[in-house]
C-alpha cells in the first residue's frame, strides 16, 4: 500500500467497530479488509460473549490484558466490557509499548491504563527477547540463533497477585495473557486471585506440546475452571482435549477458561 509505504503506519477499521493504526512491522499487509489485525478473531467473538454472560455488576471490575502489543485487545475490552470498567494492559518492550500509546491516543476517550513492565510468576527484573517480528517478543534469552535482529535487555516484571494488592478492585471480569510461551508463569504468579475466585473469565494462548497442554489445562481445572479450545476465527468453542487439538483442520490458537457460574452460559 501506497499510504504505509509513505507515512509508516494505515488505520485500520475492523468488524467489531474498532479503529487502529498498523505499522510495517506489525503485518499489516497480511490483515484482510474488516478483520481484527490479530491471528484468531475467534478471541474477540469470546470477548463479546463473556462481557454479556458475566453476572456481577454491583462491583469494581476490571480487566487485565497481558501483552498488549499494539493494544487491539485492550481496545476491545474497553469497548465491550461495562459501564465504569477499566482495563490494565501489560507491554514490557518499549516500542510495542510506544506504538500502543500511539493507538491510546487515537482512541480518545478510554478506559485504559498501560503498563511497561512483564507479568510473570516473580517479582524483579527480568531477561526480555525482542525479535524481529515484534508480535513474537518474549521473556527469556534469545531462542533463535538465526534471527540476526534480536535484541535481549532487562525489563521489570510483577505478578498478577502483586497488582492486585496495590490497587483496589473486587474482580477480574476478563484476563488475556499472550505470553509467548510464558503464559503458565502469568497464571501461577495469579495463584491467589484464582484461589479466591476473583478472576472470571481468561483468554490464553494454546501451549504448543501435549505435556504443556495438560499442564495449563490440569491448573486451571485445579482452580475450579472449566475449559475450552476457541476454534479459531470462529464463534465456537470445542473440548480441551488432545484428540480435537490434533484433529483440527487448523489447531487452535487460544484457550478460555471460566468460572463456574460462568459455565453454563459460555461453555454449553
Amino acid at each position: 500500500m501506497i499510504a504505509l509505504k509513505l507515512r509508516g503506519r494505515i488505520r485500520h477499521h475492523d468488524r467489531f467497530g474498532l479503529s487502529y493504526w498498523l505499522w510495517k512491522n506489525t503485518r499489516a499487509l497480511a490483515i484482510p479488509y474488516n478483520h481484527p489485525a490479530t491471528d484468531d478473531a475467534g478471541v474477540f467473538e469470546q470477548i463479546t460473549r463473556i462481557y454479556k454472560a458475566s453476572s456481577k455488576t454491583d462491583t469494581h471490575t476490571i480487566s487485565i490484558d497481558v501483552g498488549a502489543y499494539i493494544g487491539i485487545i485492550s481496545l476491545a475490552m474497553a469497548k465491550y466490557g461495562p459501564a465504569n470498567h477499566e482495563v490494565h494492559s501489560f507491554e514490557a518492550d518499549n516500542v510495542n509499548y510506544a506504538m500502543f500509546n500511539d493507538n491510546l491516543s487515537s482512541n480518545q476517550p478510554h478506559s485504559i491504563h498501560p503498563h511497561r513492565t512483564a507479568v510473570g510468576s516473580e517479582i524483579g527484573t527480568a531477561q526480555f527477547t525482542r525479535t524481529s517480528d515484534t508480535g513474537t517478543n518474549h521473556l527469556g534469552v534469545q531462542d533463535d540463533s538465526t534471527d540476526l535482529g534480536a535484541v535481549v535487555f532487562d525489563v521489570p516484571i510483577t505478578t498478577l497477585d502483586s497488582f492486585a494488592e496495590q490497587h483496589d478492585f473486587d474482580v477480574v471480569r476478563l484476563l488475556k495473557i499472550d505470553a509467548e510461551g510464558a503464559d503458565i508463569n502469568v497464571l501461577r504468579g495469579g495463584s491467589s486471585l484464582l484461589n479466591d475466585k476473583r478472576i472470571e473469565a481468561i483468554i490464553v494462548e494454546v501451549p504448543l506440546t501435549p505435556d504443556t497442554r495438560s499442564e495449563m489445562i490440569e491448573f486451571l481445572e485445579s482452580h475450579g475452571m472449566t475449559t475450552a479450545y476457541i476454534q479459531r476465527n470462529s464463534d465456537q468453542l470445542q473440548p480441551s482435549n488432545e484428540e480435537i487439538y490434533n484433529d483440527s483442520e487448523r489447531a487452535p490458537l487460544n484457550m478460555l477458561a471460566v468460572i463456574t457460574d460462568l459455565e453454563s452460559l459460555l461453555l454449553r
